[in-house]
């Protein structure tokens, strides 16, 4: 796969100075939530994120690399704007709208190539019918790898749970419906490695804590190439751990 970086990033980074940033505006109101920006998005050097939150579009950042993982507090609002930009010829990547309700958490995960950009947008709460979230921890997994493999995440020597075997590439819909976290007792600190249908390991990442109360978003990205291989990334959810 032939990769386009043929902008500078230094060109990329002084565009996005020219916005305001989020949070370095006057003090923000009362009714906030939480907004993880996830970029598996390997085609770029980096990528932009602007929000609209009714004040019309502001950076979220000044350009975030390949695997990178950022968490920010952002104004509640009922018709947000998400553009992500790509550093490739600074193209747009991303047009969205959604509503980001207040003291509720967020994750947008970019992947996909610059022919087929992918996002989607999870909710991001304990899972229902939960009497103690600091008792139990929960882990959900998305392969946003660009690969033709299904993958299976094992988590230490423990059988797979179900939902996370055999996963495809994800699309917008199937990362949506992903979204809940899973339950487990499995807690402790653990090696993790997805392997492909045929068993083969893709990637391992060793020293990945577990522990009560923690609630993890697990993700598969690369492409198996010299310059991106596979890499497991870990999210460490704030506000609901």
């Amino acid at each position: 796969m032939k990769r386009k970086r043929n902008v500078p990033f230094a060109l990329f980074l002084g565009v996005a100075l020219l916005a305001g940033c989020i949070k370095d505006e006057e003090p923000q109101p009362e009714v906030l939530s939480g907004f993880t920006i996830v970029n598996s998005f390997l085609e770029a050097q980096a990528v932009l994120h602007r929000l609209d939150v009714g004040r019309g579009f502001q950076q979220m950042n000044q350009g975030q690399g390949y695997r990178g993982v950022d968490y920010y507090t952002v104004p509640s609002c009922d018709n947000c704007k998400l553009e992500i930009i790509s550093s490739n010829e600074l193209a747009r990547v991303v047009d969205t709208a959604f509503a980001l309700r207040e003291n509720t958490y967020y994750t947008s995960f970019l992947f996909g190539t610059e022919a087929t950009p992918q996002h989607f947008l999870t909710e991001d709460h304990v899972p229902e019918d939960t009497d103690d979230p600091a008792a139990i921890a929960g882990v959900r997994f998305f392969n946003l790898a660009e690969t033709a493999h299904r993958v299976t995440l094992h988590i230490a020597e423990a059988e797979p749970i179900a939902a996370f075997r055999d996963r495809p590439t994800e699309t917008p819909e199937t990362g949506k419906a992903g979204e809940e976290f899973i339950p487990t007792t499995n807690t402790g600190t653990h090696v993790l490695t997805i392997r492909n249908e045929q068993g083969e390991q893709l990637a391992r990442r060793t020293g990945v804590a577990l522990d009560p109360g923690d609630y993890l978003t697990v993700f598969l990205t690369g492409d198996g190439g010299e310059n991106t291989p596979y890499f497991i990334g870990i999210v460490r959810h704030r506000g609901i751990n």
